[in-house]
């Protein structure tokens, strides 16, 4: 006979793993902006009472919960993570590997990573379905059961990649809610492929916004390829590209190291782009196009070029020739910030920072680089 499952005890799990979460959210407010820090805020807020993204919670109500988490974070003070008790054993808690062994009979999964500005985060969300591409195993999540304030809507840590609708979701409505003229005919576009009017969702976001968990969800599906060009790129190679970003965490060049990372990841032939070309998706590329922020437009300007030609007449050679043209360029921008950083090593790492906003950053033609951008 086989050896039996032990069940999880999963309020005391919830309650655990939301324990780290509160913890890793203490200092939050030093990663993100203001906006960004309030934007979390007040989705954390949303999550934390069952609201869809596009209903408003009483502002009263709101400012109440901010003021009762803030004096929460004051109590919480240093503490450390707490190691998490699951199926009668005892695992810190970025152990992914031995805590998933206990829980994915049970139905969920586990995730733990940090993220912008080094910050840890941690979830405990329900599989609703899992698959492999190559080594890579993907989890597909539907309600998340502990959360910190930061979501994205597919994070990696190794093999493990971590899709989430519900941050599919908020970062739908957030754009649409948001609607930065940059972004607003790329955004059109898209919406557009699924039937959906950008203006008539922001008058109607009752009776419309639930059209937006189809779109959802397959964009999710393709936004994995995003983590999944990351895991085949190695231009930084073992772990000079997490060396930087703990060097610099928190600053212009951090931000840069970012964006490189995710650019080369989305051009590189398995990731996004390479997905949304192969397959054809005309929404896909609007959404990719309208959620570039601004350090990235200035990183990779031929996207949003081509886009551009590509909208009148579709040809997705014009896609394709950007993806090639920015992928080469960056490459060359990732390998120079490498050979700073390490150059770094023996001048120290204020120099380098100095260095590569004056050598790389600047010359994009982003100026405040030098007051940081987040």
């Amino acid at each position: 006979m086989g050896s039996a499952v032990l069940t999880i005890d999963v309020a005391n799990l919830v309650s655990q793993v939301q324990h780290n979460c509160d913890i890793a959210d203490v200092s939050s407010g030093a990663v993100f902006s203001l906006c960004g820090f309030l934007l979390r805020l007040r989705d954390h807020y949303k999550w934390e009472h069952g609201l869809n993204p596009w209903e408003e919670p009483e502002p009263a109500d709101l400012l109440e919960w901010v003021e009762a988490r803030e004096e929460k974070w004051l109590a919480m003070g240093q503490e450390s993570f707490q190691p998490l008790a699951v199926g009668g054993g005892e695992y810190e808690p970025f152990d992914l590997d031995a805590i998933n062994d206990h829980l994915r009979p049970q139905g969920l999964v586990y995730g733990a990573g940090y993220v912008a500005g080094m910050k840890p985060s941690f979830l405990l969300a329900e599989v609703v379905e899992s698959r492999c591409v190559g080594s890579l195993r993907i989890d597909t999540v539907g309600r998340e059961l502990s959360r910190d304030i930061f979501a994205t809507p597919a994070m990696r840590q190794g093999d493990q990649i971590l899709a989430r609708r519900s941050a599919m979701l908020f970062l739908l409505w957030d754009q649409v809610l948001e609607m930065r003229p940059s972004a607003r005919s790329a955004l059109d576009y898209a919406l557009q492929q699924y039937g959906l009017d950008l203006g008539a969702l922001r008058r109607s976001p009752k009776e419309l916004g639930p059209g937006l968990h189809e779109v959802a969800a397959s964009e999710l599906a393709a936004w994995i390829y995003h983590e999944i060009g990351e895991a085949r790129e190695d231009v930084f190679g073992g772990a000079l590209w997490q060396e930087i970003v703990a060097t610099y965490a928190n600053s212009p060049v951090e931000i840069l190291a970012r964006v490189l990372k995710d650019i080369l990841a989305d051009t590189h032939p398995d990731g996004l782009l390479g997905h949304i070309i192969g397959c054809g998706l005309q929404s896909s590329l609007g959404f990719y196009v309208a959620f570039l922020r601004s350090f990235s437009r200035m990183v990779f300007p031929e996207i949003r070029q081509a886009f551009e030609r590509f909208v009148p007449e579709p040809d997705w050679s014009i896609i394709e020739q950007a993806r090639r043209q920015g992928r080469k360029r960056v490459l060359g921008l990732a390998r120079e910030l490498a050979a700073i950083h390490e150059a770094g090593r023996d001048r120290g790492s204020d120099w380098a920072r100095d260095e590569i906003i004056v050598r790389i950053i600047e010359p994009l033609g982003i100026s405040s680089a030098s007051r940081g951008i987040h």
